[in-house]
């Protein structure tokens, strides 16, 4: 009921805040906050504010492009190693390496947009003390994937003929006819599965394939407070110390449904400061996001069965850190008829650590109609004819499936020899999020804010944030049992091996990377005040 209540309330609050009176402002919008109970210590009844309280509510819309580039093995001359030579990804090109290395290859382009409305309830409590709460609904939010239109290997673009993501049924069958042979044994098809290289993750075309989520979001509270201010004592900068707690309450975005929230307790903590210099005020802060993970939520270990799953790295989501460094410009202020014009330039420097997460791929790799959702270890063995032609190409290009352990709906799966030969028949689905790595972001953004009157406020911000190219697959094999001596990790021990592992997309040379990822930001924001 409060999903369906909430767009319509929202959008008469944001209608009637043009009509209403708006927040005085004591500082720059970065450290500015509400106060209540307050005499200004001069004991003039005149200046005494004994409460205030606004609503804001604020429009943002996000839109981001970005490259997902593959990891492919690059050799100067043609190789002389069989293994090599079979491999369909092999790039052969002295003028992309000089010497046998890693290089990175375009796949997709990738494309997402956010359409969010957010209603915010601040509250003055005690002098420069304030307490906020936001709710935010999320109108549309989108992930599309597409070939990418330019690539890396000099062919104009990537189609199913080049496409490691998507390849071309004759592609995979000819590789696999390659690899596999008639009635391999258990462990020979293992052998055979480690050097298969042709495999479909999701469907790719032309145009953007879009999966689009909507729904009430994770709401927040938090309490700032302001121990110096510039405002009631010009000699001090305005001092702001906040902490702010997101809470897990909306349905968590899974597989199986549209919905938007992350699962995640998330406290946040931030320190600015700003003083106020005739037509300028400058400011900085620093900001740390400390995400703790939901017990329903997809982040935390993906094997919880006794004595396995302990190999599993990396367990939670993301922490982030920023600094922010600005200045608002004010060419015009009148503080008695509460009118002020600025203008707010504004940069961000932010860090994101290592960890498990939502990526560019997950509603892609996690719908429930891939036609690699719900594979058994059989559906996707190859079958040969009396020719020895591959007959099911289509299915033996899903084997990736089974390849990490907690994809398997029942106990997670870590010898695969073992599980074909004990008849093993559970499915195997990927519904979980990927490890990724670290990166740094930049971002800017120019502000106008507009106080006319007393009875009317308005805040319009554009902004570009870059966020540098890292790995959006990259889970470690395990780690080592302390039972064992092994200096390597057992790939077929439940104590040591990693269940979210995927060495389909984790090894070192096919792992997944978002590259040239910039997203604009545009909010739009008007104030209540009672």
């Amino acid at each position: 009921m409060l999903v369906r209540v909430l767009p319509v309330f929202v959008a008469t609050a944001a209608v009637a805040a043009f009509l209403a009176l708006s927040p005085h402002a004591e500082a720059a919008d970065y450290t500015d906050l509400l106060n209540a109970a307050d005499d200004f210590d001069d004991n003039d009844p005149e200046t005494f504010d004994p409460w205030d309280f606004n609503l804001e509510p604020s429009f943002r819309f996000d839109y981001g492009t970005a490259n997902i580039s593959r990891e492919a093995p690059c050799v100067p001359n043609t190789p002389s190693n069989s293994l090599e030579a079979n491999n369909p990804r092999l790039v052969v090109d002295n003028t992309r390496c000089d010497e046998p290395r890693i290089i990175s290859n375009k796949e997709m382009d990738y494309r997402h947009s956010r359409s969010t409305l957010d209603l915010t309830l601040r509250a003055g409590l005690y002098k420069d003390l304030e307490l906020r709460v936001t709710v935010p609904y999320v109108f549309s939010s989108t992930r599309g994937l597409r070939y990418a239109a330019e690539d890396d290997r000099g062919q104009g673009g990537v189609s199913e003929g080049n496409s490691s993501v998507d390849p071309s049924t004759n592609r995979i069958r000819n590789h696999a006819e390659n690899v596999f042979a008639p009635d391999q044994s258990a462990s020979a098809y293992t052998t055979s599965l480690d050097q298969y290289q042709m495999f479909r993750f999701f469907e790719l075309g032309g145009d953007y394939t879009t999966f689009e989520r909507s729904g009430l979001g994770d709401p927040s509270v938090g309490i700032h407070w302001a121990p110096w201010s510039d405002y009631r004592d010009d000699t001090k900068a305005t001092l702001l110390i906040g902490m702010d707690y997101m809470m897990p309450v909306a349905e968590i975005q899974r597989h199986d449904n549209s919905a938007v929230g992350l699962g995640v307790h998330e406290l946040s903590w931030k320190v600015a400061a700003s003083k106020k210099f005739d037509w300028f005020e400058p400011y900085f802060g620093a900001e740390y996001f400390l995400p703790l993970p939901a017990q329903d939520s997809l982040y935390g270990r993906t094997d919880r069965t006794q004595n396995q799953g302990q190999g599993q790295v990396l367990l939670n989501p993301p922490q982030r850190g920023q600094f922010t460094i600005g200045t608002e410009i004010i060419p015009y202020e009148d503080p008695e008829e509460d009118i002020r014009y600025s203008f707010d330039l504004r940069f961000i420097f932010g860090y994101v650590s290592e960890g498990r997460d939502y990526t560019p791929l997950f509603d892609h790799m996690t719908d429930p109609d891939n036609p690699c959702s719900g594979r058994t270890i059989e559906s996707v063995r190859p079958v040969f004819d009396e020719n020895d032609n591959l007959t099911n190409p289509d299915d033996v290009a899903c084997s990736w499936v089974i390849r990490q352990p907690s994809n398997a709906r029942g106990p997670a799966v870590y010898d695969l020899e073992d599980a074909i030969n004990s008849g093993h028949n559970d499915p195997f689905s990927f519904t979980d999020l990927m490890s990724v790595d670290s990166y740094g972001t930049f971002g800017g953004q120019l502000g106008v804010y507009l106080q006319p009157s007393s009875y009317f406020q308005f805040k319009g911000v554009v902004g570009l944030t870059h966020h540098q190219s890292h790995l959006i697959t990259n889970a470690r094999t395990g780690r080592n049992s302390p039972a064992t001596d092994a200096d390597t990790v057992s790939m077929t021990d439940a104590r040591e091996r990693n269940p979210a592992y995927n060495p389909s997309y984790d090894n070192s040379g096919d792992r997944f990377k978002v590259q040239r990822f910039n997203t604009w930001h545009f909010m739009v924001t008007t104030a209540l005040q009672f």
